[in-house]
């Protein structure tokens, strides 16, 4: 018989939690968890439902600051269709006052489903688009005279910390990196500081950075970001042309990032550089009164 219980770090049952993981990425294509989350398990709280000792669904929560829970729940595919994403739904909500806010990755009819089930209203959108590498990308257009785009060193790190906590300081997870993350990042296996491009002006001020996951063939625009003050001087458009250019040259075939789903300034660049939606991620959570 299926049962339900709460433990205080999803770390001490990892390799439990990274395994239903790959199950249902295998079955969905696409994870359930974040990168975030998988990489700070012992930050994230584990309410489960195990069967004769087996983890078959699990929700990894946290508190983001105010209160909120923000989390992401699955169940194994082979146990789906009989009520236990809404009963771990229910178990994560009973224990907060304030209504929990969950991910849904790629917004599966299941997620859906179980989102209208318990009155849920998606509140956030973030949209994956992709594109082809081709050889129009070879050639970078030139930084902006006075300006240099250089990899990135282990003396950069507080420059960029301090600058990606500006630029995405209305953004509950980007926004929130902090040295020990940005170290977990660095000791990844995808990992190359020459995929992390910084862009500097003449008096060494950090103004912008691309930072590019490469895995396999494919390489997801990582995260990128332009000072508030250096905006609507096309360098966004010089770093991300940069980022195609180094990709071109390691013989990436494909390319990917995410975007919020409201960002019309950033949706315009990105689909002006060929980029198209391939998926979408969602935020639900009851509607506040």
């Amino acid at each position: 018989m299926p049962e339900i219980f709460t433990a205080a770090s999803a770390e001490a049952r990892g390799a439990e939690v990274r395994a239903l993981a790959d199950a249902a990425s295998a079955a969905d294509g696409v994870s359930p968890f974040n990168e975030d989350t998988m990489l700070s398990l012992d930050a994230r709280l584990l309410t489960a439902i195990e069967d004769s000792g087996q983890l078959i669904a699990a929700a990894l929560t946290r508190d983001i600051g105010d209160g909120t829970i923000e989390g992401e729940l699955v169940v194994h595919p082979d146990r789906r269709r009989h009520g236990l994403g809404g009963k771990l739904f229910d178990a994560v909500a009973s224990a907060t006052d304030a209504p929990p806010v969950l991910w849904a990755h790629g917004n599966l009819a299941g997620a859906s489903a179980l989102a209208s089930s318990r009155g849920l209203a998606a509140v956030r959108t973030l949209l994956k688009l992709g594109r082809s590498i081709t050889d129009g990308d070879a050639k970078a257009t030139p930084a902006p005279e006075g300006l240099t785009i250089a990899p990135f060193t282990a003396a950069d790190s507080a420059d960029f910390l301090t600058l990606n906590s500006v630029v995405f300081r209305s953004h509950p997870e980007q926004g929130a990196l902090d040295a020990h993350g940005l170290d977990a990042r660095r000791a990844t296996e995808w990992f190359d500081a020459d995929d992390f491009l910084l862009l500097r002006d003449a008096d060494g001020t950090l103004l912008g950075y691309n930072w590019l996951k490469r895995e396999g063939d494919e390489v997801e625009i990582y995260v990128v970001g332009i000072a508030p003050d250096a905006a609507g001087r096309g360098l966004g458009r010089a770093l991300m042309q940069a980022g195609l250019a180094r990709m071109h040259a390691t013989g990436a075939a494909r390319t990917s990032l995410y975007v919020e789903g409201d960002n019309e300034a950033a949706l315009s660049l990105y689909r002006s550089l060929g980029y198209e939606q391939l998926s979408i991620d969602v935020q639900y959570t009851h509607a506040r009164s």
